[in-house]
């Protein structure tokens, strides 16, 4: 059992609340010229960590994408799954205009693994399995040279792998079960929308004898009641994804903004998803 203590006083720093909709009014958006490019500025700060990652020529080569790899567990509803792919995309091209980095755009990539033979029903640790082979095979392809890639792999950065300093694409991963799909109608009408599980890659791999284990009937993994249990992946809402990537472009960040399932960090909040998840249905019936 792995377990770490909450650091949350910084959240609202890091995931703010601070774009306006795609819908707001002509009216609110008219600012001066000074204003504006004052705000330009400002918002050019905004996804930095994913510049640096981009721009990182010494370990990487040149104009790689960025984005997540997505990995889909249920096959229940093929309709769900369309439409969370849209929705995932339109709230990122949305995210990126709000925010003024339409520029990042063009370099994203989003890997989606859709396998029923290989991810009907799998668990975080059948997913991670997986992730680990995909970013095993990505290294050669994506390093600056062969002297790097022996360097990294010469180097096990304390278990947490070779490709630890890489960035989010290479350390972190979402997937969707039964759960992320049916939060698209439940979750439709809350003012953040529906969820996808985020999972780390350096938290590492269970034995299959730890794998057997029984989930705590509180808690959504994990199979202690203590909420510091760590359980290698979180809830997030899929309107946060590029704050996400942002963020985990500092891989330690997982350890400092990590809440064990089924609580997620909403906006500058601690929210419990699953209690969500029950209103609504008591909303419907």
């Amino acid at each position: 059992m792995l377990l770490r203590h909450p650091v949350f006083s910084h959240i609202s720093a890091v995931f703010p609340r601070r774009c306006l909709p795609r819908s707001s009014p002509t009216s609110v958006r008219r600012i001066t010229s000074k204003a504006q490019d004052q705000h330009t500025r400002s918002t050019l700060d905004d996804y930095k960590d994913i510049d640096a990652s981009l721009s990182d020529i010494f370990s990487k080569k040149r104009g790689l994408p960025w984005g997540f790899s997505i990995y889909r567990c249920s096959y229940k509803d093929e309709s769900a799954w369309n439409r969370l792919l849209q929705h995932l995309r339109e709230d990122i091209e949305s995210d990126l205009e709000c925010n003024q980095r339409m520029d990042l755009l063009s370099r994203h990539q989003l890997v989606i693994n859709d396998d029923i033979e290989k991810f009907n029903g799998a668990t975080s640790h059948d997913i991670r399995d997986h992730f680990n082979v995909w970013v095993a095979d990505q290294l050669p392809q994506i390093v600056a040279s062969p002297e790097v890639l022996e360097n990294l792999q010469s180097n096990d950065n304390y278990g947490l792998g070779p490709q630890y300093f890489l960035g989010t694409r290479y350390n972190f991963c979402l997937f969707v079960d039964d759960f992320c799909l049916e939060s698209l109608d439940l979750f439709k009408d809350s003012v953040c929308g529906p969820v996808v599980k985020i999972l780390s890659k350096p938290w590492g791999n269970l034995t299959p004898q730890e794998r057997e284990y029984k989930i705590h009937p509180e808690w959504h993994d994990g199979e202690t009641d203590d909420e510091l249990e760590m359980v290698g992946w979180m809830y997030i809402r899929i309107h946060s994804y590029v704050r996400w990537f942002d963020t985990l472009e500092v891989p330690s960040n997982w350890e400092a903004y990590y809440v064990r399932p089924p609580m997620m960090i909403d906006g500058c909040s601690i929210e419990n998803v699953e209690e969500e998840r029950l209103a609504s249905l008591r909303r419907k019936s």
